[in-house]
């Protein structure tokens, strides 16, 4: 690629994905919380996104770095996260209401 636009482009992509994950996961928490309980559960959702924030990053360097510069590795354990993730919220909506998909949480 020549010139600045690739850059350009992905730094204006980057910021509006990065701008909706950090607006709209407090708004999604107020909407199941009851609004005395809104400030403690964004902050407890925030605090457990720090903790990945801050492991993700080394634990990818040096899985970069392991492979050589390859990212195989680092691909397989962003596959596993997510899908442990996966199996949380699955989890989490089971302990609710079941497996039916009709009901609303």
């Amino acid at each position: 690629a020549r010139g600045n636009v690739p850059y350009i482009l992905f730094a204006a992509f980057y910021g509006f994905s990065s701008g909706a994950f950090v607006s709209l996961a407090p708004a999604l928490v107020a909407q199941i919380s009851d609004i005395r309980q809104i400030g403690v559960r964004t902050g407890s959702m925030f605090a457990v996104v720090s903790v990945a924030a801050l492991v993700g990053n080394p634990i990818g360097g040096a899985l970069v770095s392991e492979e050589r510069g390859g990212y195989m590795h680092l691909q397989i354990f962003c596959g596993m996260m997510m899908l442990g993730g996966s199996v949380v919220f699955v989890a989490a909506r089971w302990s609710l209401e079941g497996l039916d998909l009709g009901k609303k949480v």
